[in-house]
């Protein structure tokens, strides 16, 4: 008889306390898919979406939380414009509003030539006057709206000249309006949210990663220089940023429910070394090696944490689906499962198995085959 068939069978004999102990690691997988899927897939979503449309760099206010904190004068995009290597500068603003039915977008005001257009899929025409708006597609089916339809924006009246797609679910979720427009709107002249930057890199099939990574050093250092308030970043490290927050705010989730799986299986573990001391010391006195009880323990506290993981996925994969068709959250995030998370996932609920394991193995090698056989 095999370890494997040893241990799958101490597992079926305990059906309830194995089934809890299970859903424990289950249960902390699941918080772990849930909430580090979401931000992971929205953090590649965005960069894909920037380094696709070609932005290099972003600049904003210096010393800001996050961008949505950032308040920079439209100026600087001309003078940026100026500055060797820079191609494009394109401004951009952003607001939070609910426009019908207390239905929360997120309002874009663009200029009508940005670069940033390049790539959308438009049902309609772009932007002309100053009281057109572009919809994306997610949010002209939340709306319930066509090209033509009239919105209101804060007690404005709006023509929508077009229905576009894009690369990023966050852009189809929004409403992109002429910046002169969303400025008066949000009473803000002249303010800006933060400038998107494409580097001119000469004969991009000669420039070669190096080259590309010099230049853009070249951009960030002049920007940092010549303008005190305003902080540069990569696409990278802007998209990154505001992320590395939210990760770490899930770890320490996930690490505080971990603590008490790991007590869980420990436990569960500890009572089956106790229930089992004569079966173990009866393996010590026919010549097992302390080291395969350590196997033997390590191995069914493994397959306690795949199958919690395996449950976990599962249970997360569902949380996250009935939490993006929620109305108030519809159209901002999204779960595209990448069997990278998976294999990670269940690689840490099986790594948490182990180290619980520890304590059991060592306490089932400490055993002593004469002291059990003795009161047999």
């Amino acid at each position: 008889m095999n370890l494997l068939t040893i241990v799958c069978k101490n597992i079926w004999h305990q059906k309830v306390r194995s089934g809890l102990t299970i859903l424990g690691v289950g249960i902390s997988i699941a918080a772990f898919v849930s909430l580090g899927g979401l931000t992971d897939n929205l953090e590649k979503a965005l960069q894909s979406t920037y380094k696709a449309r070609g932005t290099d760099l972003v600049v904003m206010e210096k010393a800001t939380l996050d961008i949505f904190s950032s308040s920079i004068d439209q100026s600087y995009a001309a003078s940026l414009k100026r500055l060797p290597h820079v191609k494009q500068a394109s401004p951009i603003l952003f607001y939070f509003y609910a426009v019908e039915f207390k239905q929360y977008f997120l309002l874009y005001g663009w200029e009508p030539d940005s670069y940033l257009f390049e790539g959308f899929k438009i049902m309609g025409s772009p932007l002309q006057s100053d009281h057109d708006a572009l919809v994306g597609a997610v949010a002209a089916k939340r709306l319930n709206k066509v090209q033509g339809d009239k919105i209101n924006i804060r007690g404005e009246e709006f023509r929508i000249c077009g229905v576009f797609q894009s690369m990023n679910l966050l852009e189809e979720s929004g409403i992109i309006a002429p910046l002169n427009t969303l400025q008066r709107i949000k009473k803000t002249p002249g303010k800006i949210t933060a400038i998107n930057l494409r580097l001119d890199y000469g004969d991009s099939l000669k420039t070669g990663l190096r080259q590309r990574q010099d230049i853009s050093k070249q951009v960030q250092d002049a920007i940092s220089s010549g303008f005190s308030d305003l902080e540069v970043k990569d696409v990278q490290d802007f998209v990154s940023t505001p992320f590395t927050v939210v990760f770490s705010f899930t770890w320490a989730i996930s690490m505080v429910v971990f603590v008490i799986v790991v007590m869980g299986i420990i436990n569960t573990m500890s009572t089956a070394v106790l229930e089992r001391r004569k079966e173990i010391g009866i393996l010590l006195a026919i010549g097992w090696r302390k080291h395969r009880i350590v196997v033997l323990v390590l191995l069914e506290a493994a397959i306690y944490g795949l199958l919690g993981g395996i449950i976990g996925i599962i249970l997360g994969c569902a949380m996250t689906r009935s939490l993006i068709t929620a109305p108030a959250v519809q159209g901002f995030i999204s779960m595209m499962p990448h069997n990278l998370f998976i294999v990670k996932s269940l690689g840490i609920s099986m790594l948490v198995g182990i180290f619980a394991g520890i304590y059991p193995a060592v306490k089932a090698v400490s055993i002593e085959p004469i002291d059990v056989l003795r009161y047999e």
